[in-house]
């Protein structure tokens, strides 16, 4: 039983990626209506302080965006290969001493957290069941 299972977050991100490109263009659109209708209600500090939330919401969605994106784990009976924006892991399955499941909030994702030789390794996946059954096919306990 050499199955492999891929799984990563792409269909998760879509609200992300529309939430980075509203913020960006409310950051623009804003003070450019501002200037151009030559509005006095608004001060240039208020448009200034509207401006640099806009831009923070939008690099911070922009972050999240990218995180789902690039997000991958495959897992085969002996090896958990993980990729994310930052780090690449590849884990023996064998060196995994116990592990935690709970599910992430109200989606479809669970999260399992695997201790291997006193850390601590978080990874996020759709598919519990085959993930629990090669954990307990190589007596790996759930704590």
């Amino acid at each position: 039983m050499d199955n492999k299972v891929i799984d990563g977050m792409k269909k998760e991100s879509k609200k992300a990626r529309n939430a980075t490109i509203l913020c960006y263009l409310f950051a623009i659109l804003i003070p450019l209506a501002n200037h151009l209708m030559n509005n006095e209600k608004f001060s240039d500090n208020d448009i200034l302080i509207i401006f640099l939330w806009c831009f923070v919401f939008g690099t911070l969605s922009l972050y999240v965006w990218l995180y789902a994106v690039k997000y991958r784990v495959e897992f085969n009976d002996e090896k958990v290969y993980l990729k994310t924006l930052f780090k690449r892991i590849e884990l023996n399955i064998c060196d995994i001493e116990k592990y935690t499941c709970n599910q992430y909030g109200k989606s479809v994702f669970y999260q399992f957290h695997l201790f291997i030789k006193g850390k601590k390794l978080l990874i996020n996946t759709r598919y519990k069941e085959e993930f629990e059954t090669i954990l307990k096919n190589n007596k790996i306990t759930n704590c």
